[in-house]
């Protein structure tokens, strides 16, 4: 049996990803009219699907400013220093979270839960931003290989290289 070797989470921010997003979705959507969707398979983009979601939502769309993300990444630092898993990689976009975490002892669907609350409980309290944070529900892969684990680190490095010009940009110690 393959040994666990960490997880990736990725978090959407409120309002970023709809369920009939051109991109594909994995949300699990349901409407009177056009039926009910299986969640965590990836759906082709809707366009009705999607009208429909923006028109439910009740807040305007989170996109995280620099303040923000540097809360988030305080946060989750703060979250990885006072548990047993550690942050491999992490980058922090206007519109989303990518975190390669290692392993943990814990309960890991509970644990990006809290991650989630605390980062939103951060923000609410150091900016001046009153609405949600999140979408409802994440990615979370699980990772017991090697390879998969080297590439998915990259895959975020790269992020952050486009975005901030070095793969580490915020201060974790990185395992």
């Amino acid at each position: 049996m393959p040994r666990l070797i960490g997880y990736h989470w990725v978090k959407s921010c409120y309002g970023q990803w709809f369920p009939g997003d051109e991109r594909g979705h994995w949300s699990e959507a349901w409407d009177e009219q056009i039926g009910y969707i299986e969640p965590h398979i990836l759906h082709p983009g809707d366009p009705m699907r999607r009208r429909m979601a923006e028109e439910r939502t009740k807040h305007p769309p989170a996109v995280l400013d620099n303040t923000m993300i540097r809360v988030v990444a305080d946060t989750i630092a703060n979250c990885s220093t006072a548990s047993d898993w550690n942050v491999a990689a992490i980058a922090i976009e206007p519109t989303h979270v990518h975190l390669a975490m290692t392993q943990t002892a814990r309960d890991v669907n509970k644990t990006v839960k809290w991650l989630a609350y605390q980062t939103a409980k951060s923000i609410h309290r150091l900016t001046s931003h009153t609405g949600p944070v999140w979408c409802k529900g994440r990615w979370l892969e699980f990772i017991d290989d090697a390879s998969h684990w080297e590439n998915l680190n990259r895959y975020i490095n790269e992020h952050n290289e486009r975005r901030y010009g070095t793969p580490h940009p915020f201060h974790f110690v990185i395992q």
